[in-house]
């Protein structure tokens, strides 16, 4: 189909209760293609409206009639602009705001504190990293510790290459107890420490589409409770997890390998009484024929048990544990050590779980453009099988990271090159030892010769 013109007219505003001419022309204005409002001197010349074809209405139109009356000066303008407001985002916009404080920071964020959210153990090195970030985060973490919001991590005990649990308590590690966390919370308390800067700010939206104008400045479209709004951003950076939102509409393809599903559900006592019962403040892996378990307590406030099960999509019993009474099921049968705390504590799984999410390998083919002025941070730049336990740290680190050259690049103490050197032998690094490590860890498993899942880990 062709494209073609439609030709109209606006008339010269006459006398109208009092209202300016600007506002006259405001309501004449015809409906339809919205048009920037014209100074007097223009009115009562042609106004053409541009219908285009089918064929590439969002191309175009983005390109000749949405953005081209969008005035500059009017649109909020930032350094860098962070879409996603998890670890990996906050960690990176407190990075920025740490190394050079004059540069401007938004992190756009749609989350629903609400939700509950899978990955919430909390290494215990983890403590000074988040006081570099922002002192305060740790007054908070401790205040929410003793409340039972968030609780202790002992240590971590596994029944892994053996059915016997092997355990190795936080007494042995030098910087102390781990935590594990109301995920939802940990995260809602970084955005606020986010928004409290003066040259970082918070908004919530969803991120919808990004271009990059002439002037190399980038172009974010926002779904602000409804309301379109747009914002430019001389970098961006994609912190939007495994799916990587931005980098994927700029031209990043997402690799993947080692498939794997993680259905989670989450075990509240009904009686506080019993439910107090459960102390055990381990974090609990145990291999099974068919995939492996792991569970927490990530509350005592009310009591909450996470209990996670995983294994490859295309095991049969991938299908079975997706149900309720599946899963339960499978839990009794399969599993001696996680079955036997939930069977004590008297849980009680919540209605509307249990729930999947990819677990797997995945990285960005490309994990950073300095020249484009874009980067990747945390799931979005890679993401690891929650065996490794280092999923909340690396996307700490990783943003910390990525944010401190960030901020040198933008006060040009580093060239754009050299960012993207640096990241990318980083992150090459870092995958590299995480495949290392994996491949170990998996392969020790002997005790089920023949087992699917464990012939194709």
């Amino acid at each position: 189909m062709k494209s073609f013109l439609v030709i109209g007219t606006v008339d010269a505003p006459k006398d109208n209760g009092g209202l300016t001419l600007r506002e006259q022309t405001k309501r004449k204005t015809w409906r339809g293609l919205a048009s920037s409002p014209r100074p007097p001197e223009y009115l009562g010349l042609q106004v053409i409206f541009i219908f285009l074809s089918i064929l590439t209405p969002l191309r175009l139109a983005r390109e000749h009639l949405i953005f081209p009356q969008m005035n500059p000066s009017q649109m909020d303008s930032f350094d860098i602009a962070i879409i996603g407001g998890g670890p990996a985002g906050c960690a990176t916009a407190l990075s920025i705001r740490k190394s050079a404080p004059s540069l401007t920071c938004i992190v756009i964020d749609d989350a629903d504190p609400e939700n509950f959210k899978v990955g919430e153990s909390l290494p215990p090195e983890s403590g000074r990293l988040l006081h570099y970030l922002d002192a305060s985060l740790m007054k908070t973490m401790s205040s929410r510790v003793s409340s039972g919001l968030h609780t202790p991590c002992s240590g971590n005990a596994s029944a892994w290459a053996s059915s016997q649990v092997e355990e190795r308590h936080s007494i042995m590690n030098p910087f102390g107890h781990g935590h594990h966390l109301d995920r939802a919370n940990f995260d809602e308390m970084l955005r606020c420490a986010v928004d409290q800067g003066p040259s970082t700010t918070l908004k919530k939206g969803k991120f919808s589409s990004i271009h990059k104008r002439d002037d190399g400045k980038w172009i974010l479209d926002l779904d602000v409770q409804g309301t379109q709004k747009g914002i430019e951003a001389t970098w961006v950076v994609d912190a939007t997890g495994r799916k990587a939102s931005l980098a994927t509409k700029i031209g990043a393809k997402v690799v993947t390998s080692n498939p794997l599903l993680a259905f989670f559900a989450v075990f509240t006592s009904p009686d506080p009484e019993i439910g107090i019962g459960d102390n055990d403040m381990r974090t609990l892996i145990e291999a099974t024929a068919s995939g492996w378990w792991y569970s927490s307590l990530v509350s005592r406030n009310p009591r909450t048990r996470v209990v996670v099960f995983h294994t490859s999509p295309s095991h049969p019993i991938a299908k079975i544990v997706r149900r309720a009474e599946g899963f339960l099921e499978h839990l009794k049968e399969s599993s001696m050590h996680v079955f036997g705390i939930v069977e004590k504590g008297e849980y009680e799984m919540e209605n509307k779980y249990p729930r999947c999410t990819a677990a797997g390998s995945s990285r960005l083919d490309s994990p950073c453009d300095g020249a484009a002025h874009w980067v990747a941070v945390g799931d979005a730049a890679m993401a690891f099988d929650p065996l490794s336990s280092q999923g909340m740290m690396t996307a700490l680190e990783m943003g910390s990271y990525a944010g401190l050259h960030l901020s040198s690049v933008l006060m040009g103490k580093e060239e754009e090159i050299q960012l993207q050197g640096v990241l990318e032998n980083t992150y090459d690094r870092v995958v590299s030892e995480y495949e290392k490590h994996r491949g170990y860890y998996y392969s020790i498993v002997k005790r089920f010769p023949g087992e699917l899942f464990w012939e194709s880990t």
